[in-house]
């Protein structure tokens, strides 16, 4: 660095990795004044590798201080002396590292890693309390994570057979118990399309001697499954999003009304089928030309049109029934309620 021309001063450059190693501390990882000047030491000669470097671990002490002093820092010492100083800077309440943490542990759009590496980011940038929060839910996702290799594990050869016989376009069989108790089962036969996953079970979705419709056989309760020489044209246009709304039974159907942008529109078409749309026309513009369509859908009232509804609360209004309204409401409060 000795031959760049930009302008630099040791000194400034010094006192600025003293006030780096000072914010790279927290509560949990707290530095002494040694462990401070052997850090600032080890960077302040990949600067200067031929200057001396005279600090004393007492200059630490009005580091803080003018840190402090500042407004911009924290910079504490740990209730146990020993363990020197920490950054307390707040950038994150408790209140907000809380409702961060929800929304992120409630979206199902993110995987569990993206999750973590979140909560990593949080938990530098919040106190104590936050930091406690956001390890609860850390917590709650490995024990989430347990069951849900647990169940994999178990029906990791049954899934196998299946997405083989997927890929192969073939007919499966098995036989399938009525409950967990039960030794016997009935033989099926069936058109295998998907593996589904609904409240911690895996499910095969499949379709019995030819019905237009989808049947779901939970893994747990299938055994003896072989591929048949059989083979089945699966239906092109066989909609996911469709069949997992459907396959709760006895569930009410109400009269949903939403509105959203244009851009949306593919999306609502995708996740609803067209003779559920009773109505589907564009209302008003916004102020950027792009139209708002409202739409009046008759649909079950489950957790998948709910899920649906808070994913995509940033695009879709509720108007109608209040019921959905406040039900949803009452939701997306729960996700940012500080828990």
């Amino acid at each position: 660095m000795a031959d760049n021309k930009l302008f630099y001063s040791k000194t400034f450059i010094k006192n600025l990795l003293i006030v780096r190693a000072l914010l790279k501390t927290d509560y949990e990882a707290p530095k002494t004044s040694q462990q401070i000047l052997h850090e600032v030491e080890g960077n302040f000669k990949k600067f200067f590798p031929d200057e001396k470097f005279a600090e004393k671990t007492a200059t630490i002490s009005r580091h803080v201080r003018d840190m402090n002093q500042s407004g911009l820092f924290s910079i504490k010492v740990h209730p146990d002396n020993k363990r020197g100083y920490f950054n307390a800077r707040q950038i994150l309440t408790t209140a907000e590292a809380s409702v961060m943490g929800a929304a992120i542990y409630q979206t199902a759009s993110l995987t569990v890693d993206e999750k973590k590496d979140f909560f990593d980011k949080i938990k530098l940038a919040t106190d104590t309390d936050g930091g406690s929060i956001i390890y609860s839910f850390e917590q709650q996702i490995k024990s989430e994570e347990k069951l849900h290799r647990k169940i994999f594990q178990a029906s990791l050869p049954k899934i196998k057979t299946i997405c083989k016989a997927i890929v192969e376009s073939k007919k499966l069989t098995f036989y399938l118990r009525q409950d967990s108790l039960s030794k016997e089962g009935r033989q099926v036969t069936a058109s295998p399309y998907f593996v589904v996953v609904k409240d911690n079970e895996l499910y095969l979705a499949a379709k019995v001697d030819d019905s237009p419709k989808l049947t779901d056989f939970k893994l747990a309760l299938m055994s003896r499954l072989e591929i048949c020489k059989d083979e089945f044209r699966a239906d092109r246009n066989f909609s996911l999003n469709r069949h997992l709304s459907e396959t709760c039974k006895d569930e009410p159907k109400v009269e949903l009304k939403i509105s959203f942008p244009e851009s949306f529109i593919e999306k609502v078409i995708e996740q609803f089928e067209l003779n559920r749309i009773r109505t589907f026309a564009p209302v008003r513009k916004f102020s950027d030309g792009e139209w708002q369509f409202h739409a009046t859908i008759f649909v079950s009232e489950n957790d998948v049109l709910y899920q649906w509804l808070r994913q995509n609360c940033n695009k879709v209004n509720v108007h109608s029934p209040i019921s959905v309204q406040k039900s949803l409401k009452a939701q997306l409060q729960k996700a940012l309620s500080i828990l």
